[in-house]
């Protein structure tokens, strides 16, 4: 009888030491999967993070095209370029906890960014962004000589892009 009793404690016992084996294995696996799960998805974020960086040259060109096509509309125009530069590259506002303390002989100013956990991590709360703005806007096209579509020109550059009319250039495209 105590052989048998024996017996049972040492199946029990080597049943839970299987057991805890098993249960350790498949913690370690899936301590394993969240490793490469994070290893691929921050592979993925670089490459959105990448794709969503600005391409000023891309900026100009698709402003410059639209703006052919609406100069070029203009009666007695004809063949246009245009070449457009930018004031400044484009600007991001986040928002920041500004905390002062004053103390009966100085005052402490502290600004920090407000900041989020996201799937991407820890990431500034964005509260505006503003594209760059056009200085300036040079027009050379076939009717450049004529006043009146001079003055057509400057006008629908100085309207779309809210500058003044000294940063507009208009010229006669050299035959």
């Amino acid at each position: 009888m105590e052989s048998k009793i024996t017996e049972k404690l040492k199946n029990l016992y080597t049943n839970s030491q299987s057991k805890f084996k098993i249960i350790t294995a498949i913690g370690l696996i899936g301590i394993l999967l969240i490793f490469l799960s994070d290893a691929f998805s921050s592979k993925e974020k670089k490459e959105e993070q990448v794709t969503q960086s600005y391409n000023y040259n891309e900026y100009i060109s698709n402003l410059e095209n639209q703006l052919e096509g609406v100069i070029s509309s203009i009666d007695g125009v004809g063949e246009c370029k245009i070449m457009i530069t930018l004031e400044n590259t484009a600007e991001s506002v986040y928002a920041t906890d500004v905390e002062t303390k004053n103390d009966s002989d100085s005052a402490n100013l502290k600004d920090e960014y407000v900041i989020y956990n996201s799937s991407d991590g820890e990431t500034p709360v964005l509260i505006k962004e503003y594209f760059p703005k056009v200085q300036g806007v040079t027009v050379v096209c076939t009717g450049g000589d004529n006043i009146s579509v001079k003055e057509k020109i400057i006008e629908a550059v100085t309207s779309l892009f809210n500058i003044p009319t000294n940063r507009v250039s208009v010229s006669k495209i050299k035959a």
